[in-house]
């Protein structure tokens, strides 16, 4: 499980060094995609099989389902983890989080995401201000 915020740079190559704590879940590679809120989604590999199998399920006639599993799928990347628990973040990815040097990786349960830092820190301060109706609403959820 992954839970935790860490403040991360990405070099000029487009390189980030995963946290430390995370390195021993992730594996040698990771797949990278579109997040949620703009960020970036980052998931070990078997983590990603068993999303992958949750989409298989999705109906490929509805069109929501259909511009989902494209636009997720389209711009998901394997990526190879390096001797120094660094990954590669490809310009199109880099140029839809808005992501250039100063980064927050967040987890989030089964996977990684990778905000801008200016973005989170905003995101995250309207998360904690509305924390206790967020609660409630996940309560109705079964939380």
């Amino acid at each position: 499980m992954f839970m935790g915020s860490y403040d991360h740079r990405i070099d000029n190559k487009g390189r980030l060094v995963m946290p430390a704590k995370f390195r021993s879940q992730i594996g040698d590679t990771v797949v990278c995609t579109v997040g949620l809120d703009n960020c970036l989604a980052v998931y070990p590999m078997d983590a990603w099989s068993v999303y992958l199998q949750k989409l298989q399920s999705l109906p490929f006639t509805k069109g929501q389902a259909r511009q989902f599993m494209r636009t997720l799928l389209g711009a998901a990347e394997e990526l190879p983890v390096d001797g120094q628990g660094r990954i590669l973040l490809s310009v199109k990815l880099r140029k839809y989080a808005q992501l250039s040097d100063a980064v927050v990786v967040n987890g989030v349960n089964d996977h990684l995401e990778i905000w801008n830092s200016e973005k989170w820190s905003a995101s995250n301060d309207e998360m904690l201000e509305n924390f206790t109706s967020l609660a409630e609403g996940v309560s109705d959820l079964g939380v």
